[in-house]
């Protein structure tokens, strides 16, 4: 088994020149001005990540029982009480991080894990360290136990994220990390998702959405960083996830100005 190793913690050198050049390059194809302005954007796009989100933590709901959930309050026959309420969180997390000014701060960080744990881990369990042990599936990581500990961990690693100037390695320095430290009873992963978006946003550059095809990309890249400390493989996850989604956005755009010169 592969215990906590602080010293990842003290790793920000994650993307190589390169690769946030071409970061930068398409994250001026759809500045974030331009997403926030279009209601349609935030919505579609809202439900990707909700969606898929809660695909990666096992959620058995599909897109459209996803959709009716949350426009229509119709939960799909057979599911479980929790998927509903997992898909219910999320929204109601990503309301509050695209309608208001949030900065990637441990008291955020607790506001959003109380918002995405409700009804997910007991009351006194939310937005505090666990006090207990946590074990990962398929995964031979062992985080850290004791609360005194987390806590101190969990301090240093903002501490380290206010140093790290370029917005995309905070923004996965501070999501690998909120993930390979296990701060929570539950609800990790996705809170840390959250908090990347949080970065993102706070610096002006375009959202993550993840992908609903890369899903074990994302796993698999986790997991990988939780027992090796290298952020290789959720780079190459990531880059690929930002790209869909520019991409996605741009051929709208252009879709739209081509109708708008059809009958001119």
């Amino acid at each position: 088994m592969i215990t906590y190793n602080p010293n990842y913690l003290d790793n920000t050198d994650i993307f190589t020149p390169n690769e946030i050049k071409f970061l930068e390059e398409l994250n001026q194809k759809v500045p974030l001005k331009k997403f926030l302005n279009n209601k349609s954007y935030i919505d579609k796009f809202g439900l990707d990540f909700i969606h898929t989100s809660a695909l990666i933590e096992g959620n058995t709901y599909d897109k459209l029982d996803t959709q009716a959930l949350i426009e229509y309050g119709r939960t799909a026959g057979g599911k479980k009480y929790s998927d509903a309420k997992m898909i219910l969180n999320l929204r109601d997390a990503y309301d509050i991080f695209i309608t208001q000014d949030l900065k990637p701060t441990k008291q955020i960080l607790k506001d959003l894990h109380y918002i995405l744990s409700a009804e997910m881990v007991t009351e006194n369990k939310r937005a505090v360290p666990r006090d207990s042990e946590v074990m990962i599936t398929g995964c031979n990581y062992i985080p850290l136990v004791t609360k005194e500990k987390l806590d101190d961990e969990l301090n240093y690693l903002f501490k380290i994220s206010d140093t790290i100037k370029n917005p995309f390695n905070k923004a996965l320095y501070i999501h690998n990390n909120l993930a390979y430290l296990q701060y929570f009873t539950d609800c990790n992963k996705r809170t840390a998702r959250l908090m990347l978006n949080v970065v993102l946003k706070d610096t002006l550059n375009m959202i993550y959405i993840p992908d609903e095809e890369s899903v074990k990309e994302y796993l698999k890249s986790v997991v990988t960083y939780y027992e090796t400390g290298n952020y290789t493989l959720f780079k190459k996850y990531f880059i690929n996830s930002y790209k869909k989604v520019i991409e996605m956005i741009v051929e709208i755009e252009e879709s739209r100005e081509n109708e708008s010169n059809f009958r001119k």
